[in-house]
């Protein structure tokens, strides 16, 4: 996994990703970029962002619509994801949208000082022939594009360069075994800090505490229905389950998970979200790994930044919760 930096220099995460693959199979030279529309597609001088060497295409236009393609192969039907790294040549903001084979997403605004975004969308898809395209908001364009990928998934992960064939990105896994004396037995709390990325329809486990397997285990995670949840469970029995709606969730968020027996309580950026008082530990058996963006079995993978995490062996007080979650 990779610790990551915004454009500052401020500091923005391990970045945890499940396994990926770039199905356009020349990102590096956008040899099959064309154009779309009355767009014109030319070469550019421009150093491509991320790895400095691959190239860069001018893409301008003159209608609404306008702009560039390229194709791609799904080999299933589902959620794929596009997307496009971009900027403007003009010195004015320019806004652009990213298509998936007819499925245009919302207006992403270029900035004026030329720097670099990356422009994504998701669409559900059927298998066969598919395209990403750029598309120009307003009546006049001109930008660089380069880096384009697509993948299975609702959000964009980091770039995979391809050239020639599709690419496949291994999945992070970040597991310490043999860690009971890090973990609350009998009480104890989870806190993890990231930096929000919504992977819509899909889970997205946070942080676990577990014996290697789903039978004993604690874990902040989000659900497929889109929920920040805190979940327990002994000798196989589900002792809570239960959280809040995530899809306003945005940027920083501070989530603590604190337990003991028929004591379960769900913290987010200093303040109590759910809370349970029924379910007893007596049947829980010795917790020996630590899961760090992932399930026990290694798949969930967060697919966010991850800033900070810690372990206490004490069931935190409210109090202590509150102030360690307060953004």
């Amino acid at each position: 996994p990779a610790f990551e930096f915004n454009a500052d220099g401020s500091y923005k995460g391990l970045l945890v990703e499940p396994a990926a693959t770039n199905l356009i199979v020349n990102s590096a030279s956008l040899a099959d970029l064309t154009a779309e529309g009355t767009g014109i597609v030319s070469s550019s001088a421009t150093t491509a962002p991320i790895d400095g060497g691959s190239t860069v295409k001018r893409v301008q236009g003159s209608a609404i619509n306008d702009g560039a393609k390229i194709s791609f192969t799904a080999a299933s039907a589902g959620n794929h994801a596009g997307s496009f790294y971009a900027r403007s040549r003009t010195g004015s903001a320019q806004n652009v949208k990213v298509g998936l084979s007819g499925n245009t997403g919302s207006t992403i605004e270029l900035p004026s000082d030329g720097s670099w975004i990356r422009c994504s969308n998701y669409a559900n898809l059927g298998a066969g022939a598919r395209d990403i395209r750029i598309l120009q908001v307003d009546t006049n364009i001109d930008i660089d594009v380069c880096l384009p990928q697509a993948e299975q998934g609702t959000i964009a992960t980091s770039y995979i360069p391809t050239s020639g064939s599709t690419v496949t990105r291994v999945k992070d896994d970040i597991t310490q075994t043999g860690a009971q004396s890090l973990i609350g037995q009998t009480e104890g709390t989870l806190y993890v800090e990231v930096d929000w990325r919504l992977a819509a329809g899909t889970l997205q486990w946070l942080l676990s505490a577990n014996d290697g397997t789903g039978n004993n285990r604690f874990l902040i995670y989000k659900t497929s229905g889109d929920e920040l949840r805190m979940f327990a469970a002994a000798n196989g029995g589900e002792l809570t389950n239960q959280g809040e709606s995530s899809t306003a969730y945005s940027g920083i968020q501070k989530i603590a998970f604190a337990y003991a027996d028929a004591d379960f309580e769900l913290y987010r950026n200093g303040s109590s979200i759910s809370s349970d008082t029924v379910g007893s530990l007596a049947a829980l058996a010795t917790l020996t790994d630590i899961d760090l963006g992932q399930l026990f079995s290694a798949i969930y993978q967060a697919n966010m930044w991850i800033r900070a995490v810690a372990l206490y062996p004490t069931r935190l007080s409210d109090a202590e919760c509150e102030a360690l979650t307060t953004l």
